[in-house]
């Protein structure tokens, strides 16, 4: 769900993605290689910009946690795909997570 997606690079928050649109319609999520446009709030850090402290050349990661993992093998197991479950493992170890 989104308000549980932060966004971090380089290990700085950047904020949270509060929404997100595709060809001019919301949507809940996108799918690699699609291009859409996200908004970002960061209610701790309100002059985070883009462009300033990170910008587009940053990869970018959503957060990840032993518990986001294991809701992830529960609740969206027939959703997620190898290539989905590739990614996972390499953010465990972008997070350090065992």
């Amino acid at each position: 769900h989104m308000s549980s997606c932060p966004l971090v690079t380089q290990f700085l928050q950047v904020g949270r993605v509060t929404s997100i649109e595709s060809n001019h319609q919301q949507v809940e999520r996108v799918k690699k290689g699609t291009q859409c446009a996200i908004e970002i709030t960061n209610d701790s850090n309100p002059n985070m910009t883009f462009g300033r402290q990170f910008n587009h050349e940053h990869a970018f990661y959503s957060e990840l946690s032993r518990t986001s993992i294991d809701a992830l093998k529960k609740f969206f197991k027939d959703e997620m795909t190898n290539e989905d479950w590739r990614l996972v493992i390499k953010m465990k170890k972008v997070f350090s997570i065992l």
